[in-house]
């Protein structure tokens, strides 16, 4: 296998992220088809991208006729064997729950062709999770794309010990074709590269708050203004979801059973209190109603 001869990608699962996926790998050139079992959630996504892609042709960053030829290259699909049908590579975008992921892993294994490559889009399971689902595993691996994913340049492409170099090569490559930059993980683990590095930062400025040494307030400037990020790691935990963010965590903590991905009380305290964030009004700071 290699990346020549990827010429068809399904998609499986059409939400947010599954949506701008296809879209974008439509926008690389390849026919897609995107499989969810709801036929208004693949609506909603065509409507969707074609008003995202639309705003880029009124900034003419994209020319309408591109336009129109890439939305024309996603067929939506409810039924997953035709979907999967001479599909070369398919990624899988199913809700972040293991069970989901493998009995959609199971069914892949028994449609696809024996030779297409099975890219998890997950961002918290390692593709090993489900090789035992996969007759040929060689052919498995994570191929992480960031949301939005019709923005975030970023891919990670996650080798896991079962992977073959080829299926590796391939989708590094296809990931530059469809206009976006990989990064390679030699060697699964949690989080893998930028996630892990986030919530490990937002770890230890949790703490850091939690004993005394800084204001949550203080802790957020120091971090804009000495790293340059767009937010602070308590600003932007209360746009995460502060249950979201509590979740990732405690996967973390049970997967490597390493103590500095113990959700900390300062983040649990406010889950408790059904404070989540922006998105309930209140989080670590409160939040006007619209």
């Amino acid at each position: 296998m290699t990346v020549d001869d990827i010429r068809k990608v399904c998609v499986v699962g059409a939400g947010t992220m599954g949506a701008q996926i296809a879209q974008q790998v439509a926008l690389g050139g390849y026919p897609v088809a995107l499989f969810s079992r709801s036929q208004h959630r693949l609506d909603t996504a065509v409507q969707s991208n074609a008003k995202l892609l639309g705003r880029r042709v009124e900034k003419g960053k994209l020319d309408a006729a591109e336009c129109e030829a890439a939305l024309a290259r996603v067929t939506t699909h409810t039924d997953l064997e035709a979907a999967v049908r001479d599909a070369d590579l398919i990624i899988e975008s199913v809700a972040e729950d293991r069970e989901t992921k493998r009995q959609i892993c199971e069914q892949l294994d028994a449609l696809a062709a024996p030779g297409a490559i099975i890219a998890s889009n997950s961002s918290t399971m390692a593709s090993s999770f489900f090789a035992d689902c996969i007759a040929h595993d060689d052919r498995l691996l994570n191929v992480h794309f960031f949301n939005p994913a019709l923005v975030m340049q970023l891919v990670e492409v996650v080798r896991g010990p079962h992977t073959s170099d080829e299926v590796v090569d391939a989708s590094l490559e296809f990931v530059r074709r469809i206009g976006r930059t990989p990064v390679l993980v030699e060697k699964e683990t949690y989080g893998f590269i930028a996630n892990r590095i986030l919530f490990i930062a937002m770890q230890e400025a949790f703490r850091l708050v939690e004993d005394g040494y800084v204001s949550m307030e203080d802790a957020d400037l120091a971090v804009k203004n000495g790293l340059n990020w767009p937010m602070g790691p308590f600003e932007l935990a209360d746009l995460v979801g502060l249950d979201v963010t509590e979740d990732i965590l405690s996967q973390g903590h049970a997967q490597t059973g390493e103590d500095r991905w113990k959700p900390t009380a300062i983040l649990t305290g406010h889950t408790q209190r059904g404070e989540l964030g922006r998105k309930s009004g209140k989080g670590f700071y409160e939040y006007a109603a619209k």
